[in-house]
Parts: C-alpha cells; structure tokens; sequence
C-alpha cells in the first residue's frame, strides 16, 4: 500500500487518518466495518473506491459525510474535522446518491429540491440560481417546477447533482453515480461530473464496482476487503500492474474487465 507523501497530505482538500469504525451486534461481538483507512484527495482530483459488497465503501461514505462517527481516526477537510451536517447550515460535504429517485421529494418541485441548500438568498436569488444551475448539468431552467416523476433516470441525476452544488462544496462524494443508470446514460453522467469537477475543482471520492467508470473519473484508486485497505495509488497501477499485487486486488479487477466486456457486447448489439 502506498504512504501518503508530505507534498499530498500537506495539498489535500480532504484527509482520512487512521479511520476505523467498529460495529457491536446484539451479542456483543465487535465487527471492523473500517480498520486504519487512511489516504488525501487533494482538490480538483477524485479517487475512486473499490471492493465487493461487504467490504466497508458505504461507511466510509457515511464517515466522510459526517454521517457516522468514527471510533477512531479522524476526516479533515482544510483542516477542519467533519462534523454531523445540521438543518440550516451549508455543509462543505455533498452527496450524489445511486438512486436518484429515491433521494428527491417526490412531492415537490425538482426546483424546490435544488434550492434547498440556498434558503439564505432571497426568493428571487434564489430562483435565478436554481436556473444557473439546472442549465449547468443540461436541464432546462423552463422545467423547475416539474415533480421527479417528469424526468428519466438520466435526468434525475442531473438534478440531484446540481442540487449537490448548489452550496459549492469543498468535497462530492459519488455512491455509485451510473449504477442505476440504463449504459447509454452511464457515459453523459461521467462526462458531465467530470466537466463540473474542471469548471468548480471540488474534490471527489466514487464508490463504484464499474472500473470502466472508475478509470474514467479517478486519478487514484482505494481498493478495501473487510474494511481494509489492499491499496492505495495509481489507477493505472492496479489495471496494468495488477499481477504484482494483492490476489484479491488481481480478481477484482479481472472480475471488473469481463463486466466492461460484457458492456461493450451489449452495446454492440443494441
């Protein structure tokens, strides 16, 4: 596994230090859900986290969050320990989740949801910045009072994607952002998160099982068994160099290209 450099811990937007997070079932058994991860992602780049189900991804999403406590360890962002996100107050951490539905009020206009990180400006601030952004991931502003029921999957996660910056966060974490997503949608998503990141320079943590999308989005890559880290460095590493390393790392990946194959097939044949 790779040590973070003086030069990246010192540059990095957000830092994860010796993070564990232990979980006590009804009998009193501890589980490590996470043990000792530790790695930076310095603003404007993305790391991509890997590792089949099980393997702690979601927790160490909800600890950067600020959604879980650590039992140990610590997340910074400039310097700034996380803390739990409070009603009304802007949090430098957002979230785009895998299913977009699911994280939208079905009840309420697809313009009300993105302006719900902006209740600070007044009404009509507010409404020329929910129009700025909903052009900025490709929805026409003319739709904002539209309900989610109105829009495909693809466009969902525009929305909650534009809702996610609309306090400018520091940090954007991505759970699976294009699993829900029919494949010819995958590749708008992934290209317009990789057009913001340029255009705003936030950094980004992708919780993916996809290495196609992994290679696509992230400069480095967390690869985590059983709360572990197996790696820590270079995607390039872990996709040409995967012979030298950890067993588990070497099937992962071979398990992720016969998935990109079989993507690739598909699309072929549509």
């Amino acid at each position: 596994m790779r040590n973070l450099t003086d030069t990246m811990v010192e540059t990095a937007t957000i830092r994860i230090n010796s993070l564990t997070k232990d979980f006590r079932n009804r009998k009193g058994m501890v589980r490590h859900a996470l043990d000792s991860v530790e790695f930076a992602v310095k603003r404007g780049m993305t790391t991509a986290v890997i590792g089949e189900s099980g393997a702690g991804k979601s927790t160490l999403i909800r600890c950067v969050a600020g959604l879980e406590k650590p039992t140990r360890g610590s997340v910074a962002i400039n310097g700034r320990q996380v803390a739990p996100p409070r009603h009304g107050n802007t949090s430098p951490v957002q979230m785009v989740f895998q299913n977009p539905a699911d994280a939208l009020n079905p009840v309420r206009s697809v313009g009300w949801s993105i302006s719900e990180p902006l209740r600070k400006l007044r009404r009509r601030e507010r409404r020329v910045r929910v129009a700025e952004l909903m052009a900025s991931v490709g929805i026409d502003p003319a739709r904002r009072k539209d309900r989610p029921r109105a829009f495909s999957g693809g466009q969902l996660q525009r929305i909650v994607i534009a809702r996610a910056l609309a306090s400018s966060p520091e940090v954007l974490l991505c759970d699976e952002p294009t699993s829900a997503l029919d494949v010819s949608v995958q590749a708008q998503i992934v290209n317009l998160l990789l057009e913001l990141q340029e255009e705003h320079l936030f950094a980004c943590i992708v919780v993916t099982h996809d290495l196609a999308v992994a290679r696509a989005l992230a400069d480095d890559v967390i690869v985590l068994r059983h709360g572990k880290m197996l790696f820590s460095g270079p995607l390039d590493v872990v996709i040409e160099d995967s012979q030298e390393l950890d067993p588990y790392v070497r099937q992962l990946v071979r398990s992720s290209q016969q998935m990109e194959i079989k993507k690739v097939a598909r699309e072929q044949l549509a």
